[in-house]
């Protein structure tokens, strides 16, 4: 497990540490090739991608990934637009970099980026615009949970099937949530509880 940059109360960090289970041991790995707080991290194809965050100064719009068999971080494309409290993850054998603050808004848009051709292309929006949200990939599809959209904490919660290259309300959380994660857990018991109406969600979202 790698764990990219960071803020550590003086300065934006460049370092990154690695973590082996096994060991139960953390290590230094090569730097970034920029300072950043606030980004985001992902993996796709044994390779790690960080996007986007803050150097403070500006919300960032690079980017680059880090293959651990040459330990070293090389500049990708740059994102279309400036990414700080972005949400980062692997989908649809892309990295996907949502919605976030610019220095100005927060965001309702939406990157993809092909590793293959290291090239970003656009996504459609999403309903609510929002930064330090949780993001997660349940079932196939992408889900975004909370956030904060520039005026107060929320608790919506919306998910993109790229099948359909659309957006769909989900039900919104019972309390308001910022600068949270999301994970999948497996293998719950009664998770059936948890389970949300999605056909219904879908119908009510063409209905609107």
């Amino acid at each position: 497990m790698n764990r990219p940059s960071n803020f550590d109360g003086h300065t934006r960090l460049i370092t990154a540490e690695r973590f082996e289970p096994d060991t139960n041991q953390w290590t230094q790995v090569a730097p970034m090739a920029e300072q950043r707080s606030d980004a985001s991290a992902t993996t796709l194809h044994g390779k790690v991608y960080i996007c986007g965050g803050f150097n403070g100064n500006e919300c960032l719009f690079t980017a680059e990934s880090y293959s651990s068999q040459t330990n070293q971080w090389l500049l990708i494309a740059p994102m279309g637009n400036r990414h700080s409290g972005v949400g980062v993850i692997e989908y649809a054998d892309h990295i996907y970099a949502v919605s976030g603050f610019d220095g100005v808004n927060r965001l309702y848009t939406v990157e993809a980026y092909n590793p293959r051709t290291n090239m970003w292309h656009g996504v459609p929006p999403m309903f609510n615009s929002r930064s330090n949200f949780g993001i997660e990939v349940v079932d196939d599809l992408l889900f975004m949970v909370g956030g904060f959209n520039g005026f107060t904490t929320t608790f919506t919660v919306e998910w993109y099937d790229a099948k359909t290259n659309k957006w769909y309300n989900e039900h919104n959380m019972s309390i308001v949530r910022s600068a949270l994660s999301c994970c999948m857990a497996h293998g719950l018991p009664n998770v059936t509880e948890y389970d949300a109406p999605r056909d219904a969600q879908q119908q009510h979202s063409k209905e609107l």
